[in-house]
């Protein structure tokens, strides 16, 4: 079981390198180019949440920088943080659908495509800390009508600001906050 999940590791690992050097130029193209928006993303890491399950807690801090290069559209940067979500779930265990939805995010290239499996991983990590609780602080479950072609879709935030990780800069502060978690 340990040689497949380090071979599991080693070809997602291939994967991101492969993907780095398109990524780069992307980079490139794109401090050329003018623009007069600045996006300024909180670190989550310095709100204190604590969950009541200390071990589900792991899972938190990668969720947060999947959702910050979720909205810099930064797909390359969100295939990263997908990584970390990953081995944190594996060192959970008993989170398949975390750990799944998480994968498929890593192997994604496709930034909208990554904002849908988002959506997915979103509302199993809202259930997750919903169960397990909060022993320090407040999560919040914010909502956006707009996401997924007008469907809705939810996420997870440690802040009362809406920062909306489905379209970016374009509707950063599109939607609410439909429920907090203490």
């Amino acid at each position: 079981m340990r040689v497949m999940n380090y071979l599991k590791m080693l070809l997602l690992l291939v994967v991101l390198a492969s993907c780095k050097q398109s990524t780069t130029n992307e980079h490139t193209d794109l401090a050329h180019a003018k623009t007069d928006t600045i996006i300024v993303v909180k670190k989550p890491a310095s709100i204190p949440l604590q969950l009541k399950n200390r071990t589900h807690g792991i899972l938190l801090e990668p969720y947060w920088q999947l959702q910050a290069a979720l909205v810099e559209s930064n797909a390359f940067g969100a295939r990263k943080a997908a990584l970390l979500l990953v081995e944190a779930a594996q060192q959970v265990k008993n989170m398949p659908a975390i750990e799944e939805n998480a994968t498929a995010i890593l192997l994604e290239a496709d930034l909208e495509k990554q904002r849908y499996l988002f959506s997915l991983l979103s509302q199993e990590l809202i259930k997750l800390v919903e169960s397990a609780g909060i022993e320090e602080g407040a999560a919040y479950v914010a909502f956006c009508p707009m996401a997924m072609d007008d469907k809705g879709a939810y996420w997870l935030t440690p802040e009362k600001e809406i920062i909306n990780p489905y379209f970016g800069v374009s509707m950063l502060n599109c939607g609410s906050i439909e429920k907090t978690i203490q």
